[in-house]
């Protein structure tokens, strides 16, 4: 297989200051796309991602961003379309995992009815919301351009049926669908 040749694509990747979001940002720069990466706390994190890129085909600029606050996915598009004229791809990777519902949670399972209202929101919101809210900032651009892709990422199967994974068993699920409503909505617009 020959590597993709992305020249003129532009990407969006959420959550990637590390991880498979650090990855997937320079992977995409290798291979000619210029990409607004984004990180919602670590500033100088994807700082560092934007200037490991240097000499790819692609450019990154980074962004701080909260993809669970509605200004900053609209803000995150934005810097997009100023910076490279559009937006091709977006990659919804940032989220939340077990940690922020418990520090142990791989040795002492956290039950449900443990876990309080203000961590499983804060799950639920970067895991679910985020997504929805880049998709809903990107979307239009990409229709208006008559090409596009979103990239839904979610952890695996085995892992959300680990004992005490809760929120993390119900929400990312629904974008691991083959058919999902995303694409049967958006069929025919890019």
């Amino acid at each position: 297989m020959s590597d993709p040749n992305l020249s003129g694509r532009v990407a969006i990747v959420t959550g990637a200051g590390r991880g498979l979001g650090r990855a997937m940002a320079l992977g995409l720069a290798r291979a000619g796309a210029d990409v607004v990466a984004t990180a919602a706390r670590e500033a100088l994190e994807i700082e560092r991602v934007a200037t490991e890129a240097a000499g790819a085909p692609g450019r990154i600029v980074s962004i701080l961003a909260d993809v669970t606050e509605e200004a900053d996915a609209s803000r995150v598009v934005a810097t997009a379309l100023k910076e490279f004229g559009r937006v091709d791809i977006l990659v919804n990777n940032a989220g939340r995992g077990m940690k922020y519902v418990s520090e142990s949670f791989l040795t002492e399972p956290t039950r449900f009815w443990e876990t309080s209202a203000e961590a499983w929101r804060l799950v639920i919101d970067a895991n679910v919301n985020g997504p929805f809210l880049m998709a809903r900032a990107a979307a239009p651009e990409m229709i208006r351009a008559g090409w596009g892709r979103i990239v839904n990422i979610s952890m695996n199967h085995e892992t959300m049926r680990r004992q005490g994974f809760l929120p993390m068993a119900r929400p990312r699920p629904r974008w691991n669908r083959r058919r999902s409503s995303g694409r049967r909505t958006s069929m025919g617009r890019g």
